[in-house]
């Protein structure tokens, strides 16, 4: 049970790691997305806080997905400042991704019907997403950065890439630091930090 634990983790952090060539295919895809968003950004009151072509800078960010970087848009509300709901949406951005990776540990180790308790499966995941959160803001990559001000108050959305290697490394560390906290090292540590570190090797390449 414990060995089938240790797979069900590791295929969580990595299932989040496509790898796709990019093409003219691509290319015109990210036209399209790009062009959908600005349409988009446009109807709802946003503009670009960046200056240069807000569509060129979007079919980089979705070009960037399609080769395999995870995409996080994180948003902020009722801010005083532009400087302030761009701080604050880049900090929703990691809160978001945080979320996001620890739904799918928690999903692989509910399914996986391991030893681990309720208590220490929500202990763990809840560790997991505070370290992943913490170490993420320093891999967000923002393309583009909208602005939207009503009543003098300002909204923000952040268009922000995580890098696929850099995230893989977070998630690694996360993991094994969380497993630290909870004293669940001992019983999975190493074996969990082979595994995945096989895994990152082999994704990375």
């Amino acid at each position: 049970m414990k060995k089938f634990l240790i797979l069900v983790l590791g295929v969580a952090l990595l299932a989040s790691t496509p790898m796709c060539a990019q093409s003219r295919r691509d290319l015109r895809a990210a036209g399209k997305e790009a062009a959908a968003a600005i349409k988009s950004i446009r109807k709802d009151g946003f503009k670009p806080l960046e200056l240069g072509d807000a569509k060129s800078r979007l079919e980089k960010y979705f070009l960037k997905i399609y080769s395999g970087c995870a995409e996080v848009v994180g948003t902020a509300d009722g801010c005083m400042s532009t400087n302030l709901a761009q701080i604050s949406a880049l900090s929703n951005a990691a809160n978001l991704y945080a979320v996001r990776e620890g739904g799918e540990v928690r999903g692989r180790i509910i399914s996986s019907a391991g030893s681990l308790s309720g208590q220490q499966v929500d202990n763990l995941v809840a560790s997991f997403e505070r370290l992943v959160e913490r170490d993420i803001r320093g891999e967000l990559v923002p393309f583009l950065t909208t602005v939207r001000e009503r009543g003098g108050v300002i909204s923000a959305r952040s268009y922000c890439i995580v890098d696929v290697n850099e995230a893989m490394r977070v998630r690694r560390r996360a993991l094994e630091l969380a497993l630290e906290e909870q004293h669940l090292n001992e019983e999975y540590g190493s074996s969990v930090s082979s595994w995945i570190g096989d895994g990152f090797s082999q994704a990375a390449e």
